[in-house]
């Protein structure tokens, strides 16, 4: 297996290390968003945090602000703005899906040359990691998921976020336990160095996604 920049490296290299309880901010009513509220996956909202990502929240709304872009969550969804365990820091989390997605600061880790630049033009194009992926799901949180064997680009091009366009992928991955096998969808803001991850797409989960990137403003 391959090692270097991982899910769980963001502690180190977006981060600014801290004490403190888990931050989250959540998300409030939206017409068909993710079903219930709910805090996410058994260790996304732990106590005791030691990191957070460079991303910070607001309250006013159920908004996130990640480095210079500010969303509003999808309905039931909290954002993980700090985590004791690695790999679930800029998790988006419900109450039946501890990752729905992530929204990651890469600027400080790309100036660094430690990442794996997020394209949609290669297989694992929305995994800026340097290690092997895992099959994020919503039975398969980041700390329990098989490894995945492959990551087929089905859909690329170019997809709005707020004012700004993001290279888009939709990719077909395939995972070690067939069972996790799915579908998951990124945009990459190269400028802004903002990357923004879909798992296990659905369409609800599509639908929800695409309105909090139509509400993302840039500072």
């Amino acid at each position: 297996m391959r090692r270097g920049f991982t899910w769980g490296a963001a502690a180190v290299l977006f981060a600014l290390v801290l004490t403190g309880c888990v931050r989250t901010t959540t998300g409030q009513a939206q017409s068909a968003g993710p079903p219930s509220s709910g805090s996410g996956g058994s260790k996304g909202t732990t106590t005791s945090a030691t990191a957070a990502p460079s991303s910070s929240t607001t309250a006013d709304g159920g908004t996130a602000t990640i480095a210079t872009m500010t969303v509003r969550l999808p309905a039931g969804t909290q954002y993980a703005v700090e985590s004791r365990d690695p790999g679930y820091e800029g998790c988006l989390q419900s109450a039946s899906f501890a990752c729905e997605g992530k929204i990651l600061d890469l600027r400080e880790a790309a100036a660094q040359g430690a990442i794996n630049t997020p394209s949609a033009s290669r297989e694992y194009g929305w995994y800026p990691g340097t290690d092997v992926p895992t099959c994020i799901g919503p039975a398969s949180d980041p700390g329990e998921a098989s490894e995945a064997t492959g990551s087929t680009v089905v859909d690329s091009g170019y997809a709005p976020v707020g004012p700004k366009k993001a290279e888009y992928g939709r990719f077909q991955e395939t995972c070690q336990d067939a069972t996790e096998n799915n579908q998951l969808r990124m945009w990459w803001l190269p400028q802004s160095k903002i990357l923004i991850v879909e798992h296990a797409c659905t369409p609800e989960l599509d639908a929800a996604f695409d309105r909090m990137l139509a509400s993302a403003t840039f500072s």
